[in-house]
């Protein structure tokens, strides 16, 4: 089918729907108007609108979940380029409904195979500034989104692999309005300085930020787009790489990538995570993904405790007592994945024992319903006894972008994407915004520190994303999605999950909750303007330190609700729901 003859009205055909959903980050006091309220048989939730409006056109045609999920990627690689794209790495949690089949394929960006003992080691062992390395070419890993697209589509899509790219070419070529989102991120004073590849495309000749709802248009990704629907992922960075080698020479530190690395990246099939909680199974990725430990222990340390606390059936997020149980369960998951998880193709990872009933209860039973615990440390029945301490990680903000997709087969798709932080490595190739994954690596350990996400030739580092399924008694799916929005997307996750399952809430009211997270070691974060801001003084009566702070999650999920599905994107930013 031809998907060009849609093409030209695209970018009109959601206008009004793009502008009704612009909206600043802080949530709304109800129900957002981006959510899906009426259950249809197939649905979306992206990042965007257009986005949302491309994967719905795949779905219309005849195409797979799968299908939907590379088309709206296209377009969130320009639309919202600051979070995600084939410059990028990607995580697909994957449910067939044919084959009743639940599968998990990483994308992640990968180090390069010739590499230093961290970021800030230089190749002759001098010590480089965190500042010369944060952004420019070292910072960027061997990128993993069109390698893990092709392998998936592959097996499940429905159209031709060219037919997907349709939407986002034309959008690139003839503009998309500026979100309020991405001018938010582009707005700090010291952008058009920090930003000097993304001048031509999103900042006007004084070298200030278009407005929101301005044209902009990348024909550069265009172009690329076009390479890649023609001859693959391969092509994408132009002949043997050279466009994408040239562009992460640049900055003060260049990266080690070769065109080697490029050929020979592979995505990895992995099998899923899951746990009970209350009547359901819970599934996300298992590691290098760190997201899919921390939620699957965070919502098992729950339930065991508000049963054994006679309070079965009580989560609430407005009671600080719970609050206080969450957080703490929160900090000793942080603990044991900040000492157990790596990539595991280079160190073991015991997954199963870590998210198991008895060990996760045993765990639970460490917290203090009196008083926050001093010092967490990993749980001592599978702690390494020669690792003494955890080696720390860098900062990670508030980018990636979340699609959750079901199709009318009742193929289910949860795939969360990524170029770490905000517009990555702030490099662009081909009109493609360059990840800074390397980041999310630790520093150089000490002698006895447990470093299992420590950077090595070809690994993947650690990573928040957790991207869910969650499936009833009958073994079929009744939650999809998972959130962006850097460490805390744990904490975004869980608290979403814990809503939907325990509370009934539909995921527009679950989606905008204000947020609790332990993400940040030490730190108990409450959203500012939400009523979570109104636990601070009892939880600090509790010896939590406690800071109230903006929390812009990224989430997205889709909800069963009879034979149909509704959902939400997240209020915090430019996303929609919608069905066909």
């Amino acid at each position: 089918m031809d998907m060009t003859r849609f093409a030209a009205p695209f970018c009109l055909a959601v206008a009004t729907l793009w502008l009704a959903s612009c909206a600043s980050v802080a949530p709304p006091a109800g129900p957002p108007s981006r959510s899906l309220d009426t259950p249809t048989p197939s649905a979306a939730t992206t990042a965007h609108p257009l986005a949302t409006a491309a994967a719905l056109r795949m779905l219309d045609a005849g195409g797979s979940s799968i299908d939907a999920a590379i088309a709206a990627q296209m377009v969130l690689g320009l639309v919202e380029a600051q979070s995600s794209g084939i410059g990028g790495g990607t995580l697909v949690l994957y449910y067939d409904a044919g084959s009743n089949k639940l599968e998990t394929f990483d994308g992640l960006s990968a180090a390069p195979a010739s590499t230093t003992a961290a970021l800030t080691v230089g190749t002759d062992g001098s010590v480089l500034k965190s500042a010369d390395v944060q952004r420019g070419g070292r910072s960027v890993g061997v990128p993993g989104t069109l390698p893990v697209l092709k392998q998936i589509h592959a097996r499940f899509g429905k159209l031709p692999w060219a037919t997907l790219f349709a939407p986002a070419i034309e959008l690139a070529e003839s503009g998309f309005p500026m979100a309020a989102y991405m001018h938010g991120v582009l707005s700090a004073p010291t952008a058009a300085a920090d930003h000097p590849d993304l001048l031509p495309i999103f900042f006007d000749a004084q070298g200030q930020v278009l407005p929101v709802g301005a044209l902009v248009r990348n024909p550069a990704y265009a172009h690329t787009l076009r390479r890649v629907a023609a001859e693959g992922p391969a092509s994408a960075w132009g002949e043997k790489g050279i466009d994408f080698l040239a562009s992460v020479q640049r900055g003060p530190q260049p990266s080690l990538i070769s065109a080697a690395d490029l050929a020979n990246y592979r995505p990895e099939t992995r099998d899923a995570l899951c746990a009970p909680f209350l009547v359901y199974k819970v599934c996300t990725m298992a590691p290098p993904s760190f997201g899919g430990v921390v939620v699957l222990q965070v919502l098992q340390m729950l339930e065991s405790r508000t049963t054994a606390a006679g309070t079965a059936g009580r989560f609430d997020f407005d009671n600080s007592e719970f609050v206080h149980f969450y957080a703490e369960s929160g900090r000793l998951a942080q603990a044991d994945r900040r000492f157990h998880v790596g990539d595991p193709a280079f160190t073991p990872v015991p997954s199963a024992d870590l998210v198991a009933a008895d060990y996760v209860r045993a765990r639970a039973l460490e917290i203090s319903p009196a008083r926050t615990t001093p010092t967490v440390g990993p749980g001592t029945v599978l702690k390494k006894a020669a690792q003494l301490e955890q080696a720390p990680e860098a900062a990670v903000a508030d980018a990636t972008s979340q699609l959750a997709i079901v199709d009318k087969a009742g193929s289910a798709l949860a795939m969360t994407t990524t170029n770490n932080l905000n517009f990555g490595s702030r490099l662009v190739a081909g009109g493609v915004v360059l990840n800074n994954a390397l980041t999310n690596f630790t520093g150089v350990p000490r002698p006895g520190q447990a470093a299992p996400n420590r950077m090595e030739g070809g690994k993947r580092p650690v990573t928040s994303m957790a991207p869910t399924i969650v499936f009833d008694r009958a073994g079929l799916p009744v939650v999809v999605g998972g959130s962006a929005g850097g460490g805390q997307i744990v904490d975004y996750i869980a608290q979403a999950l814990v809503e939907m399952l325990a509370n009934g809430r539909t995921p527009a009211q679950a989606l905008a909750r204000g947020h609790v997270s332990t993400a940040i070691t030490g730190k108990l974060q409450l959203e500012a303007g939400t009523p979570a801001a109104a636990q601070a003084d009892a939880l600090r009566a509790k010896g939590h330190s406690v800071d109230v702070v903006p929390l812009p999650s990224g989430l997205g999920f889709l909800q069963r609700r009879g034979d149909g599905w509704i959902g939400a994107a997240d209020p915090r930013r430019d996303g929609v729901a919608r069905g066909q």
